[in-house]
């Protein structure tokens, strides 16, 4: 089908040759910046160098994130089958989260500890991701309206002449008669709220730039919802809207100008605060705590 996107297994073209690019490459080893640096650099300009530009070795894995990875990567196999018009059984999408699960800890060494929060193991996550598992696939968001055009697709957009290529990782995208939909998918403890989805929206809304030229190309409005799988003994899918706003992606792209002219500069101090500093794989390097574990 002509709308499908290039699946990311494929070899990704060549990026712009742009002045912003290499000045990007020279600071992280990527022609790019994703939501994830823009975030980190804004919480906390130390982690960042520490994680994006001198590349320094996670003291601790956390649960959470591999989880949330293990998760997306047997939602990807389900679109991805449902795409080329094939099936998928519960047992398959167990089996690709258990594949993720160990390939995300082989990538990050027999030395790196996986951080567990309180009452969790191996097991119980298991356990949960089986429960999140079913109850996604008795979810309508298992059967999405219109076409599914693209799949845990890498997709980049200048948002200013003067910044690097924005990367956005889109993790599904349907086409309906009316609308270009764009969804992000969130493993969370809790449900969510509309204004808890409207203060997360800054990546979605970017997201939402990376794939403008395709709606100008259907003629169709590009609508933006979070997805949203509850890590519960009984777990929650939500879909939520997000709604597009002009003026705040506009104020969005003069934040991303700020933080990428402080990465340029170099101003990478660090920022320290109880919640952020408590999950840190990097405290334990902090100049702000020294030797402290």
């Amino acid at each position: 089908m002509s709308l499908v996107m290039e699946p990311r297994t494929r070899a990704p073209s060549p990026p712009p040759d742009r002045p912003p690019n290499r000045q990007a490459e020279k600071i992280t080893g990527r022609t790019y910046v994703s939501h994830s640096q823009l975030s980190c650099m804004r919480s906390c300009p130390r982690k960042f160098a520490f994680q994006y530009v001198e590349k320094v070795p996670s003291a601790f894995i956390p649960s959470s994130l591999i989880f949330g990875g293990s998760i997306h990567a047997a939602l990807e196999l389900y679109f991805r089958a449902r795409l080329e018009g094939l099936q998928t059984t519960p047992a398959a999408l167990l089996s690709a989260y258990h594949d993720a699960w160990h390939r995300q800890r082989q990538q990050a060494g027999d030395q790196v500890p996986v951080r567990f929060n309180k009452g969790e193991s191996d097991d119980t996550l298991h356990a949960l991701a089986d429960r999140i598992i079913a109850s996604f696939l008795e979810s309508p968001l298992a059967s999405p309206k219109g076409t599914i055009v693209g799949v845990e697709e890498e997709l980049r957009v200048v948002l200013d002449p003067e910044l690097p290529d924005l990367l956005a990782r889109v993790d599904l995208v349907t086409v309906t008669d009316g609308s270009l939909h764009v969804i992000d998918f969130k493993t969370s403890r809790s449900k969510w709220t509309d204004q808890k989805a409207e203060e997360s929206s800054e990546q979605l809304l970017l997201y939402g730039q990376t794939v403008s030229r395709m709606s100008q190309h259907l003629g169709v409005p590009v609508k933006l919802h979070f997805a949203i799988l509850t890590k519960a003994k009984a777990p929650v899918i939500q879909l939520i809207p997000v709604p597009t706003n002009a003026s705040r992606v506009a104020s969005i792209k003069d934040s991303v100008k700020q933080v990428w002219d402080a990465m340029q500069a170099g101003h990478f101090y660090p920022n320290p605060s109880p919640q952020n500093c408590a999950t840190c794989p990097f405290k334990n390097r902090c100049p702000v705590f020294g030797d402290k574990p």
